[in-house]
């Protein structure tokens, strides 16, 4: 059973597929043989025969009337579905010695493909458009079939923006009073913070009374024995300050709870810091030195140390980026079809996804990309053609690394949102999430669309 839209060709005989191509021709001043070029596929034809042996008149009355026009031509089995098909040319034999009979003859052109986002069957623009043409203008026949067909604008935050995140300082942030590690047997001293939800921690910031020599800072989870997440290299500082100290590579901490700052001098310094009191086991202290490389174990049993009410004033300066969906909002002022989304970055490391959400309560994924490896500039990936409404929509991503990759700006209050999450598939809706004024440079591209 073969269909065009909704009407069922009439008793088909056979199906011929030809392909065709599009050929400039232009003539040569004082030459009898113009100049003539191939310059692509233009698709396919396809011509279809059969014959008409009941309701013969109106039947034919009703392939005359779809004549010109548009649709989907199904040819009734699984993957051959054909869409913005025209039925150009319809044909009936002028011998009617059988009126019990008539034959037809009907050739649809399946050029119309450009509407849905592809060109000819996956030909690119750049082959139909070859870089010898130096205009448009020079190819007639290409500049007349692209009058047929556009793009609307990308629609999303295009704006190229900055890698300073908003950050997030937790642990001890204040300092009452300076003391020194208690002894000359004293060299590593942990702090206990409680960090509120996933980030990705910097820097270790520590306020130095006295300064003597090298020092390192680390960070631990809160297993047993404790796993180093992150450490510094050697450091001196400055004393009476607030030292802002990087690690090595940023720590990523996957989840909310407790954690541990380590700091360590060389064995008899005897430096100061700041501190506040606490309760008994907010802080432990140890002999060891971990100065010298490769600086803090892997591991370490903390709690095994010597418990301790004192805090140094050390905490985090973390982002939110890895171990979060992000969104920017957009409106569209009406339909359109995407077909990709765009995602930039500064750095060339880590996988990113994108989807895009309505502004439903909760949220409804329309349309999500796979895992993507991640180069500098614009990302492009093919999403599935998904038709928007003109409404308020939320364009999200998420990024598996630690890099500084995504590009951010301040906007407004609801400008954006956030939800903590692990990378992988996007969920079928969201709800539950963080308002915020962040945008991220994220944006969409439309199909190609017929021009009517």
């Amino acid at each position: 059973m073969i269909k065009f839209g909704t009407y069922q060709l009439p008793h088909v005989l056979t199906i011929h597929r030809s392909p065709t191509r599009l050929f400039v021709r232009k003539p040569i001043p004082k030459r009898s043989i113009p100049f003539e070029d191939d310059v692509g596929g233009r698709g396919y034809d396809l011509t279809i025969t059969g014959r008409i042996d009941e309701n013969i008149e109106s039947t034919i009355e009703e392939l005359r009337a779809l004549q010109g026009t548009k649709d989907i031509l199904d040819l009734g089995r699984p993957g051959f579905v054909l869409r913005s098909a025209r039925l150009c040319d319809l044909v009936f034999p002028e011998d009617v010695s059988r009126p019990d009979r008539v034959d037809y003859e009907a050739r649809f052109s399946l050029t119309e493909a450009w509407g849905f986002g592809t060109l000819f069957e996956s030909v690119a623009p750049s082959d139909v458009l070859p870089t010898r043409l130096s205009t448009l203008a020079e190819n007639p026949v290409i500049t007349e079939v692209l009058k047929h067909f556009k793009r609307g604008p990308n629609f999303g935050f295009g704006t190229l923006g900055s890698q300073s995140y908003p950050t997030l300082e937790e642990g001890e942030t204040s300092y009452t009073a300076t003391t020194p590690m208690d002894s000359t047997t004293v060299n590593v001293w942990f702090t206990k913070i409680t960090v509120a939800a996933p980030c990705t921690v910097k820097q270790i910031h520590v306020y130095l009374g006295t300064v003597i020599g090298n020092k390192r800072v680390a960070i631990y989870d809160n297993a047993s024995p404790a796993n180093l997440l992150g450490q510094s290299n050697v450091f001196v500082g400055t004393g009476s300050s607030w030292n802002a100290v990087d690690l090595i590579t940023p720590a990523h901490l996957p989840a909310a709870g407790t954690y541990w700052i380590g700091i360590t001098e060389i064995s008899g310094n005897q430096e100061t810091y700041g501190y506040n009191v606490g309760a008994s086991g907010d802080g432990y202290y140890g002999s060891p030195s971990y100065v010298s490389d490769p600086g803090f174990p892997s591991t370490c049993a903390i709690t095994s140390l010597t418990p301790y009410t004192t805090k140094l004033a050390n905490h985090t300066y973390a982002v939110k980026i890895k171990g979060y969906i992000k969104a920017t909002k957009f409106t569209l002022s009406e339909q359109v079809t995407v077909d990709k989304i765009r995602f930039y970055s500064h750095v060339a490391a880590g996988n990113v996804r994108v989807a895009i959400y309505d502004n439903a309560s909760p949220k409804v994924l329309m349309v999500e990309s796979g895992s993507m490896a991640v180069a500098v500039g614009w990302n492009e990936v093919d999403v599935s053609d998904t038709a928007l409404a003109a409404g308020t929509y939320w364009l999200v991503w998420q990024y598996d690394d630690v890099s500084d990759a995504p590009s951010y700006t301040a906007g407004s209050a609801g400008d954006g949102f956030y939800k903590d999450q692990a990378y992988g598939a996007f969920p079928a809706t969201i709800s539950g999430e963080t308002s915020s004024a962040e945008k991220w440079t994220e944006d969409g591209t439309q199909a190609w669309t017929e021009i009517t």
